[in-house]
């Protein structure tokens, strides 16, 4: 058995000076021995876990041989002659390592498993990797998971998994009972207790404004340059005018929101910001919406004033505009201001004043959870929701966000992604100002050479599309039009893998998957490059996979449940519900919608959306729960039919055009359901069209259910402003056609 019994050598002593680690849920602890299994070690962690399992003699260390703990753990086990054994997972069975943990225990130790430090992203979860993690899954070993968190007091890259740090948390969490998908079942704690951790990071006991106007102080010189004209604004600059544009606000707004309507760009950062210090919650709004739409959320909001721009409201002539009375146009408001009231300003922010200037704006000083933006979601489900944010959710989202992609000041952000979109409003305007970052703004996602140009001539570091827009920005590019892109991140619809490859492939360029649900502030995983190995370790904790949307961001847990019984929680390797928590997820949407009973319970969000985990804790994203159907008892995933039939009937996906779409609707001449093919390729449908299309999935090795039953041709597919299935549209239409009753 490729194992040893020592953890012993000759090496030097060594001592290391560190904050000892905040130690909580000793009471977790059982008086029996059991298997603890930290998420990473330093020695730090090392001597809080030995301290609080009741000194060296109940501890015996498990290590891995080809993954060891970084030298000075591995030093300090030998200079102590500490119990233990190293193993090797990949040559053991998991028998064997069952017994050598037995034995220990047997002897009255817990046992503890030691990693090191494999190749990992920014701000992992673990540094375990599942083969490691699941070779209990399956025998009588229980578990005590533990949580080692490691946090930076300030906002940006304040989660982050090694030293240095100003604060280390060590969670006993409750011991785990013996069975399968013990490793799992490992990380779904980990990962509750990283959003609880996350949600109290004292960063986060501030607002919005003031956190804004701190890195304004400490950036003044950053940029927001309108990608029309290239003409730029500095952050004072920018502070003066929605200092002097929230003055205006609070004089003329009685209503505690305000909506604005207005693309990205210098106008959109003032008036937002401008609500922010005036206390005040913006509301961005999708100026593509129909007239009905606007007015329930209208409706929805209570808003009765607007922030535009006249050029805008002249380009934008189909969209339903409120009368006249109740628009402001920010372009006149601070078309004449004097010379003397931003030099006044500009002197009194020097000074530091700028708190006083905000505190005479607001009837209260603002609170963490005070309501700080509000966003609709697309009416996937048939009708729009109002989410709206804390101050709290966007802070963190930051945090967050910045944690996974590092950026620091001075790098340049391209913001066409409209600010109604929360990816649009995280990574075009909040991350940016708060972490010092120029914003490159242009207003018009329909004209990629321009977004191409922009890209290129400033270098932007950081940007996000819909894969659509992605798609008509690659036609456009040259091979070093994005150079300097570190991420390209995609959002409001899966990406298509054809444009992924070709975005690899063409333009050496990694496009980043966003599943950005609007309910969360933050997007819950994002797919990235795997890591290269850690030297000295074969190790690599991948970030994201083909068919994945990456792993869940730091401080967003994951869990899933059966479809049909929502409170049943199932093993995160199984297909089922995904429920989301942590510190961006809203607690509640607008008006506390009666549906809301059915998808938030305590601190879980139901996305509506059904995936998988696997055992590297990658999110698979299988579709919306209403776009399955169950065919002879099969469950066929809609999109994954759509894709297959994209495959077998040879059409492109790489061009943003959606060409087909499936929708389950009821057998109008039997029980069940039938699937219908709504289709812009087939003209005239024959038999022989469906027959082909079953035999062409059946010989790529696709279920026979996935085959449609009928063949809808159609002009065009009807699709939200996001570039996602309109899917109640088509379902209502489909059962038009084919004279079926609907609710």
């Amino acid at each position: 058995m490729p194992a040893q019994n020592v953890l012993n050598s000759d090496r030097s002593n060594h001592h290391a000076n560190m904050t000892p680690p905040t130690t909580e849920g000793n009471a977790n602890i059982p008086a029996s021995p059991t298997l603890v299994v930290p998420n990473r070690v330093n020695l730090s962690v090392v001597h809080a876990i030995e301290a609080a399992l009741g000194g060296r003699d109940r501890v015996s260390w498990m290590v891995e041989n080809t993954l060891r703990p970084d030298a000075e753990v591995m030093m300090y086990l030998s200079q102590t002659r500490a119990a233990g054994f190293l193993c090797s997972i990949d040559r053991s069975t998991p028998d064997d390592l069952v017994k050598l943990v037995r034995d220990r225990q047997v002897q009255g130790r817990h046992v503890v498993l030691l990693s090191g430090r494999p190749g990992n992203q920014p701000a992992a979860l673990t540094d375990v990797p599942g083969k490691i993690l699941h070779f209990a899954d399956g025998s009588k070993l229980s578990a005590l998971p533990v949580y080692v968190g490691m946090y930076r007091n300030e906002l940006t890259g304040g989660i982050t998994d090694s030293a240095p740090c100003d604060r280390t948390v060590v969670q006993f969490m409750p011991e785990l009972k013996a069975g399968p998908e013990l490793g799992a079942r490992i990380r779904g704690a980990w990962l509750e207790a990283a959003a609880d951790c996350a949600a109290d990071h004292p960063a986060l006991a501030t607002t919005l404004p003031h956190a804004i106007i701190d890195s304004i102080t400490r950036h003044p010189e950053a940029m927001v340059i309108d990608g029309v004209d290239d003409s730029p604004l500095s952050y004072r600059r920018l502070l003066i005018y929605a200092l002097i544009m929230a003055d205006k606000l609070h004089k003329r707004v009685s209503n505690r929101r305000l909506g604005i309507i207005l693309p990205p760009g210098k106008s959109a950062a003032i008036a937002n910001l401008a609500c922010l210090l005036a206390g005040i919650t913006p509301v961005n709004i999708d100026y593509t919406i129909s007239a009905e739409d606007f007015r329930y959320r209208i409706e929805q909001t209570g808003i009765n004033r607007f922030i535009t721009e006249v050029r805008f409201t002249h380009k934008q002539q189909l969209f339903a505009w409120p009368a006249p009375r109740d628009l402001i146009h920010i372009d006149r408001e601070l078309a004449d201001v004097s010379t003397t009231s931003v030099k006044i300003r500009e002197l009194l922010i020097r000074l530091g004043k700028t708190e006083w200037l905000t505190g005479r704006l607001q009837s209260r000083p603002g609170r963490p959870d005070d309501e700080a933006a509000l966003l609709f979601t697309s009416g996937t489900g048939g009708i729009a929701k109002g989410c709206p944010y804390s101050h709290r959710m966007l802070l963190s989202a930051v945090m967050q966000l910045s944690s996974r992609l590092p950026l620091s000041a001075g790098q340049r952000v391209l913001s066409a992604m409209p600010l109604y979109h929360p990816t649009g409003l995280l990574t075009g305007l909040l991350l940016p100002l708060l972490l010092g970052l120029d914003i490159v703004t242009y207003p018009d996602t329909q004209t990629p050479r321009r977004l191409c140009e922009l890209a290129h001539n400033y270098g932007t570091a950081l940007t996000a599309f819909t894969p659509v827009q992605t798609a008509a920005v690659l036609k456009a590019a040259k091979p070093d039009t994005f150079a300097a892109m570190r991420y390209f991140l995609t959002a409001g619809e899966k990406l298509p893998t054809d444009l992924a490859e070709r975005a690899a492939g063409e333009h050496k360029l990694t496009l980043y998957e966003c599943y950005a649900p609007v309910e969360s502030a933050l997007p819950v995983a994002i797919s990235a490059p795997s890591p290269a190995a850690a030297p000295g370790t074969p190790y690599i904790i991948p970030a994201g996979l083909p068919g994945t949307v990456g792993t869940p961001l730091p401080g967003v847990a994951v869990r899933i449940s059966d479809l049909n019984r929502p409170e049943q929680s199932l093993p995160p390797t199984n297909t089922g519900l995904i429920w989301i928590r942590g510190a961006t997820v809203i607690p509640a949407y607008l008006k506390n919608r009666p549906d809301a009973t059915t998808c938030i319970r305590g601190k879980w969000f139901c996305t509506g959306d059904v995936g998988k985990l696997s055992d590297e804790g990658l999110l698979t994203i299988s579709g919306r729960k209403a776009r399955f159907s169950k065919i002879n008892d099969t469950l066929v995933p809609h999109v994954a039919a759509e894709d297959a039939l994209y495959k077998v009937l040879g059409l492109p996906t790489d061009d943003g055009v959606r060409r087909l779409a499936i929708v389950g609707v009821p057998n109008p001449r039997g029980a069940g359901e039938i699937l219908v093919l709504l289709s812009t390729v087939h003209k005239n449908v024959v038999p022989q069209d469906i027959i082909t299309a079953r035999y062409a999935l059946l010989n790529a090795r696709y279920p026979a259910a996935w085959a449609p039953t009928h063949i809808m041709p159609v002009s065009s597919i009807p699709t939200l402003p996001n570039g996602s299935l309109d899917y109640p549209l088509c379902y209502r239409g489909t059962c038009r056609q084919l004279g079926i009753p609907t609710d």
